[in-house]
């Protein structure tokens, strides 16, 4: 499968047409002068029509770095974990740490989310694979406890963990939690990530409080890695807009000598959109987020020069207990497009079972990688739930880390093939 020949996403009904043409209509409502968007358009089509996909990186090529910005649950961590050590140079995850649920006989603290976090660092993160963290969840949710804030908690489990990490921080934060971030560059010596919703045209006047911030947290642009997050691109009429924010913003942070450069943007839908797609139909959902990098970022700038982020298969706002997953799923990339396979479950112990036939579904797909199996951890997985056997639980937490695993493995090979994500 190379493109959603159709979909029926929540979108109007003007939209709903092939991807093929959907490319060919924002490009003309681009400027058709950027050959870089027009050049990634040609790439995709030849990829496709010559079977090019999931090809070795090629010799001597400056490769752009991936940066996933993932929730800090099991899930994703068994899929950090499994990252083929070739690939960890070049991906660089944002960690987002949340807020565990707990039990109503135990309490909810900022020191037992930061120890949680802390245990899944040791326990799943590998050799090579360099992070950055984000506690704004933490710190919504907790504010600033007598035990200390959240960022310096962090910081502290995971220097004592042997670990060094980037702290994340906002223009935005409190001042308390600036210096937090301050003292964590200070510590780990891995320069932090300002993390820029982008809203619009910045003048003078914030380019010097901009400045000026850095200076009093003792930083300079090229210790600070950018990371300009466009959030969610809900669909194909928003595609437009973003791309016209994501120039903007990128010929803005030109004009500073960041350490580097990151785009970012999410398309995977709500859980209650995912949650409303029927049983035993698989629904093709176009990846909006990464059209928009497509037109953004022009071929001169694939060289490494600007990063590639993305939500992976979760939605970029925060899960919530009710969003879990009632009924087996299987959330699976393929190109530019995730396809959604879900099933109605059963009762008693046997109730996910039907996951197994999800992962048959997948494996005499189109989609399914000519590498088979080995193409990712997650897809060794499937295989082996789709042949009623393996080492892993037949429980969400599963189906997430193998969609999750599988997403980063399509999105590392399409950059080092067509770079393109």
């Amino acid at each position: 499968m190379s493109a959603c020949t159709h979909y029926v996403w929540p979108v109007s009904s003007n939209a709903i047409k092939p991807i093929a043409e959907d490319i060919d209509d924002l490009a003309s409502g681009l400027d058709r002068q950027e050959t870089g968007w027009i050049a990634a358009c040609q790439e995709v089509r030849e990829g496709r029509c010559t079977g090019r996909r999931f090809a070795n990186r090629t010799e001597n090529q400056v490769m752009t770095v991936y940066v996933p910005i993932v929730k800090g649950r099991e899930s994703e961590f068994w899929a950090l974990e499994n990252i083929p050590e070739r690939d960890r140079p070049l991906v660089k995850p944002i960690l987002e740490v949340i807020p565990v649920g707990r039990d109503k006989e135990k309490k909810e603290t900022l020191v037992g989310d930061v120890l949680d976090f802390g245990q899944k660092v040791a326990e799943r993160i590998p050799d090579g694979l360099r992070f950055a963290v984000d506690c704004q969840s933490l710190i919504r949710r907790h504010g600033h406890p007598d035990t200390g804030g959240a960022v310096a908690l962090t910081s502290e489990i995971i220097s004592e963990l042997a670990y060094t990490m980037t702290p994340v921080f906002r223009i935005t934060d409190d001042p308390k939690d600036l210096t937090d971030v301050s003292r964590a560059v200070q510590l780990h010596r891995q320069g932090a990530c300002l993390r820029l919703p982008w809203t619009g045209a910045r003048g003078a006047d914030k380019d010097a409080k901009l400045s000026g911030l850095l200076r009093w947290m003792g930083l300079a642009f090229n210790e600070v890695d950018l990371l300009i997050d466009l959030w969610a691109v809900e669909s194909g009429h928003a595609v437009k807009a973003k791309v016209r924010s994501a120039r903007e913003a990128l010929a803005w942070a030109a004009r500073m000598p960041w350490r580097s450069v990151t785009l970012a943007a999410g398309a995977f839908p709500k859980p209650e959109l995912v949650s409303a797609v029927p049983f035993d139909m698989p629904d093709c959902v176009p990846r909006w987020d990464a059209r928009v990098w497509m037109a953004a970022v022009p071929l001169s700038d694939r060289n490494g020069k600007i990063r590639y982020a993305d939500y992976g298969t979760a939605n970029p706002r925060m899960p919530s207990p009710s969003s879990r997953a009632r009924h087996p799923k299987l959330l699976y990339t393929v190109e530019d497009h995730w396809m959604i396979y879900r099933c109605s479950r059963g009762g008693g112990r046997g109730g996910f079972d039907c996951f197994r036939k999800l992962c048959e579904t997948v494996m005499v797909s189109e989609g399914w990688p000519p590498q088979g199996a080995a193409f990712s951890w997650g897809d060794q997985h499937i295989k082996d739930f789709a042949q009623g056997g393996g080492s892993l639980p037949n429980t969400p937490v599963s189906w997430r880390a193998c969609a999750q695993s599988h997403h980063m493995a399509v999105i590392r090979h399409r950059l080092d093939r067509f770079r393109i994500p």
